[in-house]
């Protein structure tokens, strides 16, 4: 059976999974122990050599306590495709309210003043 080819889409997964993996100080052996496959599949998936299936990318976002929908923020579409529901429904929404609140819970601890800060005003800025 023929390896399914990657993406750019693939690619930019593969890049915030290893961006994350090196803030967190975390090796690519723990990694991939902690998700039952080995350092050189992890490396695959960083460096775009291999597709991550839902599953692994799953296993990964619990493990590193991150929403899966992060692995998918500012990536860019290779192409676009129709919008077949207009409106998402309120267990959606409140599902995705939910899921950015848990991140910014993980992700704050991790920043720093400044930047606590900066993501304040931000945030503040809508209200206005």
């Amino acid at each position: 059976m023929a390896k399914p080819a990657v993406s750019e889409l693939d690619r930019q997964i593969g890049q915030r999974l290893k961006k994350l993996r090196m803030q967190a100080n975390v090796s690519a052996v723990a990694l991939a122990e902690s998700i039952g496959s080995t350092q050189q599949q992890i490396s695959r998936y960083e460096n775009g050599e291999n597709k991550l299936s839902a599953s692994q990318l799953y296993l990964l976002s619990q493990c590193l306590g991150i929403p899966i929908s992060w692995f998918f923020l500012d990536c860019t579409p290779e192409q676009s495709v129709p919008l077949l529901i207009k409106e998402p429904t309120s267990h959606y929404l409140r599902h995705i309210i939910e899921e950015e609140i848990h991140s910014l819970q993980n992700f704050w601890p991790r920043l720093t003043q400044s930047q606590r800060t900066a993501m304040l005003k931000l945030l503040d800025s809508f209200l206005e």
